[in-house]
């Protein structure tokens, strides 16, 4: 599928067949205990290498892409203390387009839209610290900036990425304390790496499994109802949600309230209808070109602050839904 020129897509899924599970699950209607149909590894004496390998091409593929994207932004950025971080255009679409607001919520606002916003912010989460001797600077963000985080991910997703790094290499805004942001469990920045890369590694073996991709019948396995449930779901921190959550559902217009039905902030199913994500192969490459672009401008960003993501460790949590382990 996609990249199947650098990932070898079709190498990796003759390691894996689909058959019932070893384990028992429990269907919703909470009635019987079955056996659930799933790819599973077919342990063979290749695996590991041929994982190790597959693991690596992934990585480097995700590397490469970031340096090439990184070429087309100045190497240095102005640290200004004030203007526009994004157009009004982009805030517009966020706030007016029914579809977008039902599915991106209001992330971006005409307040962080401002760059002395984010200041303003950093600023203030400092002078809540007691330790603030470990931040020279004196400006950190906490978790209580989730909002922030997820202003991040939509700017990622939407490739407004002056914006993302301006912020990465200004001294006066730590992006990278919004990257691991958790209260228990994570809902920073670093989730929308977490998520697309989980649903990228997971379809492509998947459409490499055609005979399951016709009439809906991958609806019966059981990683791919794990995989629908948590790409729309709702969850702190949503912003990594919205582009997953349009592939796998669509709008459902005639419900009651119409688009973006809610109560409070969170989206109500009955706004939604389950799609056939393999009924149209135009719109599943998009989708995983997407996932694909986001995960290698999410490492360029990091790496604008001066960090690293460790892809074998990522790319090994996302075979875990494929039931393998394998040494990085």
């Amino acid at each position: 599928m996609h990249l199947d020129h650098a990932i070898p897509w079709n190498t990796i899924s003759k390691n894996f067949y689909i058959r019932k599970n070893d384990k028992l699950s429990l269907p919703s209607n909470g009635t019987l205990w079955i056996f659930t149909e799933d790819l599973n590894p077919c342990k063979k004496p290749s695996q590991e290498s041929e994982l190790r390998y597959f693991s690596h091409a992934i990585a480097n593929s995700i590397q490469e892409f970031s340096a090439t994207e990184r070429k087309k932004y100045p190497d240095h950025f102005p640290a200004e203390i004030s203007g526009q971080l994004f157009c009004d255009e982009l805030l517009q679409k966020h706030l007016v387009d029914k579809e977008c607001a039902t599915y991106y919520g209001t992330f971006l606002t005409e307040q962080n839209q401002h760059l002395e916003y984010w200041i303003q912010r950093a600023h203030a989460a400092y002078e809540c610290r007691s330790d603030t001797w470990q931040y020279p600077y004196k400006v950190m963000f906490s978790s209580n900036d989730l909002d922030l985080a997820d202003a991040v991910k939509i700017l990622i997703i939407e490739n407004n990425m002056s914006a993302v790094l301006t912020l990465a290499r200004h001294p006066l805004i730590p992006l990278s304390n919004l990257n691991l942001l958790h209260w228990g469990h994570s809902f920073g920045v670093n989730r929308l790496e977490d998520y697309c890369l989980c649903s990228y590694v997971y379809l492509n073996v998947l459409a490499e499994f055609p005979e399951w991709c016709q009439n809906e019948k991958y609806w019966k396995l059981e990683a791919f109802q794990q995989l629908e449930r948590l790409m729309t779901s709702t969850c702190d921190g949503e912003g990594q949600m919205p582009m997953h959550r349009s592939f796998f559902w669509d709008l459902n217009e005639e419900s009651q309230g119409g688009p973006a039905a809610r109560t409070g902030w969170q989206l109500m199913p009955s706004s939604y209808v389950r799609r056939d994500i393999f009924a149209d192969m135009g719109r599943m490459k998009e989708y995983l070109k997407l996932c694909f672009a986001v995960l290698y401008r999410y490492d360029m960003v990091v790496k604008e602050w001066g960090g690293e993501v460790d892809w074998p460790e990522a790319i090994a949590g996302a075979l875990n839904q494929l039931h393998v382990k394998y040494p990085r």
